[in-house]
């Protein structure tokens, strides 16, 4: 029963992220993706200067000001997930599949040109839109020397076994009470009940919910030359992640402990409010230009979270009782970065147009706020100074680029095309993975006077590294490589 690696220190903040608000929840709830009616996805989400979608008012609510008489629709979305892991030269894939709501709204279209006031139509709209999916489930596994139970060690040293509960009952207090690490009363050290062999490791990962925007957007027409328009996003958040991280001791002499299982669960739920402006400008008939801003959106969140550890050794299992297994929360804010967007699109006569989008999304610009002390919840404001100076070390500002392109292929009948390529957040200087996001798509869509049916197909490809714990050790690192199959239907009718 001798300790892993004598000397081996790692920051419970850095290496177990999950417990404490830090800047990967600014990321995770500053980045959407590419939701919307199959229109819109089959052109990569580059709808700002082309307008006459619900779901361009994301993009730019001036393109709202394309509509000439009043529509509603609703799109629904089908995703199939493909993950690949890659841990220490051992491969694991997992699939996962989700049906969701992309789009429902309503746009209130009214004719102004009888004043003859240079004002054409109005448009009211009432939307929901999709932004994120969180929904997964991936799976990684292979053989390793260093171990998170040393990190469950190392969490509790100084605090003696009787308060260990108190002062950490979500790391070293499991680990304890399962008897997978043991009481040095010399040093004050916990050491973990491992031998000088490899573990196999182990971790299913599961996620859930996703961000959705309610729309209230209001544009107008002026002499189908000046476009402008202006929305507020009531932005819905709800993030569930959970795993289960077991790992199996390849050497047992020496020591009663054969494998242990550690177990997390944590749910957010968080609403807040953004501000949308743009205008759309038309020099020629065949040229359109769309600028657009969104304030950053002020998000309240709640955290709930538990954790659980079982332990199996020669003589059976120790787990914990039920009444014993902690439970935390905490109430704190998030502001999104600033949100700036371009767009050109150019008409073919009767034909198609092209449209591209560039948005400037300003990262650094993300912050943690701390919530008002609530009943459950005392002592002091904690003031997130740390997190808000690594979400400057860490992130840089980015220009997603979308491009996409529809044309008339027979009468009522469309064909679409899009590719978007969305760069890493992060830093050269940080040294984390480069490869940029890259979206593929294309469809198909029909209409008439009176009805309109639209399917679109489309190719997300994402890479992140992924770290269990201590990401000073390279050899902690998994790769996840991930292909998103978006199936889209959108039916609507125009009166």
């Amino acid at each position: 029963m001798t300790q892993k690696i004598v000397g081996f220190i790692i920051l419970i903040l850095c290496s177990m992220h999950v417990f404490s608000q830090n800047e990967e929840d600014v990321l995770r709830y500053s980045t959407t993706d590419i939701f919307g009616s199959a229109r819109f996805e089959a052109m990569a989400g580059s709808f700002g200067a082309l307008g006459a979608d619900i779901s361009a008012i994301q993009i730019n609510p001036a393109s709202i000001g394309r509509f000439s008489r009043s529509t509603a629709s609703a799109s629904l979305n089908m995703s199939f997930l493909q993950n690949k892991a890659i841990f220490n030269e051992t491969t694991t894939n997992s699939n996962y599949n989700k049906l969701a709501l992309s789009t429902l709204g309503v746009v209130f279209t009214n004719d102004l040109s009888t004043k003859n006031n240079g004002r054409r139509y109005n448009q009211i709209t009432l939307a929901y839109t999709r932004l994120k999916n969180f929904s997964n489930h991936r799976v990684y596994e292979g053989q390793e020397f260093y171990s998170l139970l040393d990190v469950l060690a190392n969490d509790g040293a100084g605090i003696d076994p009787s308060l260990i509960y108190d002062y950490r009952p979500f790391t070293t207090g499991l680990a304890y009470d399962t008897y997978a690490v043991d009481w040095d009363d010399i040093s004050g050290q916990y050491y973990s009940r491992l031998t000088n062999g490899d573990m196999y490791h182990h971790r299913e990962i599961t996620n859930g919910g996703g961000i959705g925007e309610y729309h209230i957007g209001y544009s107008e027409n002026y002499a189908n030359i000046l476009y402008y328009g202006a929305s507020l996003g009531i932005r819905r958040v709800k993030y569930n992640e959970s795993y289960d991280h077991t790992e199996r001791l390849l050497d047992t002499v020496g020591t009663s402990l054969r494998s242990f299982t550690y177990s997390y669960d944590q749910t957010t739920k968080g609403t807040g409010f953004n501000l949308k402006l743009g205008i759309l400008y038309l020099p020629i008939n065949e040229i359109r230009l769309g600028l657009a801003f969104e304030t950053p959106s002020i998000i309240r969140f709640e955290d709930k979270w538990s954790t659980n550890m079982t332990a199996e050794h020669a003589d059976g299992v120790k787990s914990i009782l039920p009444e014993y297994v902690p439970i935390g929360k905490f109430s704190y804010r998030i502001k999104t970065p600033m949100k700036l967007r371009g767009s050109v699109a150019y008409i073919f006569g009767m034909r198609g147009a092209i449209n591209i989008d560039v948005e400037m999304s300003h990262l650094p610009g993300g912050k943690l706020r701390s919530q008002a002390v609530s009943n459950n919840q005392t002592g002091p404001l904690y003031n997130f100074d740390i997190e808000n100076q690594e979400v400057k070390n860490q992130f840089r500002t980015v220009f997603n680029t979308r491009i996409g392109i529809e044309y008339m292929i027979a009468h009522d009948l469309y064909l679409r095309a899009g590719f978007a390529l969305l760069p890493q957040p992060y830093k050269k200087s940080i040294g984390n993975i480069k490869t940029p996001d890259l979206t593929y798509s294309g469809g198909l869509g029909w209409e008439n006077k009176f009805v309109y049916i639209d399917v679109s197909y489309r190719l997300l490809q994402t890479h992140s590294d992924y770290y269990a714990f201590d990401p000073s050790k390279i050899e902690n690192r998994t790769q996840f490589k991930t292909n998103v199959h978006h199936v889209v239907l959108t039916a609507g009718f125009k009166f």
